[in-house]
């Protein structure tokens, strides 16, 4: 089992992840068994999807060693824990919700609460998120708003999420972000409801190839 600190030393070293936030649970299965095989070494299933916690079991199972699957838009305690015991290997929640961030430490997992102001940042760092995650990054300022932010708060890790185009993720990173979640360019509704999977496969690649560059 990996440590936190090595899960965390992974996703900083493989920074675009793929959110998940599809309208059943096997599209949802299926978009992420195209994730990993286009690449992507991060995938999070998010608790609004149909059934999540049994796609993140059959993922965590599938997925290979150095893949990390995890759980998003996490609101509770107990949610964080129901991820926990599904197997995901971080959990991230879309607001600053610290009550996610005991459970998640004495299980061992990434634990990535949200903020959209400075305040909110420091609060959830302070209360011992381990990555704090800006939400939705992009209305609200961008690369810029990261750029600002880092200025004062250089210690804090910072995943940005929310409307992010490929095409802009180098960016972010340059401005100080640690990690980027990708999540509508990846799945074409036409795709979707094709149940393509070869095709959304190459798609979400050359995705990954774009916000890699």
């Amino acid at each position: 089992m990996w440590t936190i600190e090595t899960r965390l030393r992974h996703m900083f070293a493989n920074p675009i992840s793929g959110v998940m936030r599809l309208n059943s649970a096997e599209n949802t299965l299926n978009a992420g068994r195209c994730l990993i095989a286009a690449g992507f070494k991060a995938v999070e299933v998010t608790l609004t999807t149909p059934d999540a916690l049994n796609v993140v079991k059959t993922l965590v199972k599938e997925a290979p060693a150095d893949v990390l699957v995890g759980v998003g838009t996490a609101m509770s305690a107990a949610d964080a824990r129901a991820a926990i015991d599904a197997g995901g290997q971080f959990v991230v929640s879309a607001i600053c919700e610290t009550d996610i961030v005991r459970p998640c430490r004495d299980a061992g997992i990434v634990c990535i609460p949200a903020g959209m102001t400075p305040t909110e940042i420091v609060h959830a760092w302070r209360m011992g998120a381990h990555v704090v995650k800006i939400f939705p990054a992009a209305i609200i300022g961008g690369p810029n708003f990261v750029r600002a932010v880092r200025g004062p708060l250089p210690e804090i890790p910072l995943w940005v999420s929310g409307m992010i185009p490929a095409k802009d993720a180098q960016e972010y990173l340059r401005a100080g972000a640690n990690l980027v979640g990708l999540t509508n360019e990846l799945f074409p509704a036409n795709l979707i409801q094709a149940q393509d999977w070869s095709a959304l496969t190459e798609h979400m690649r050359n995705v990954l190839r774009i916000a890699t560059m």
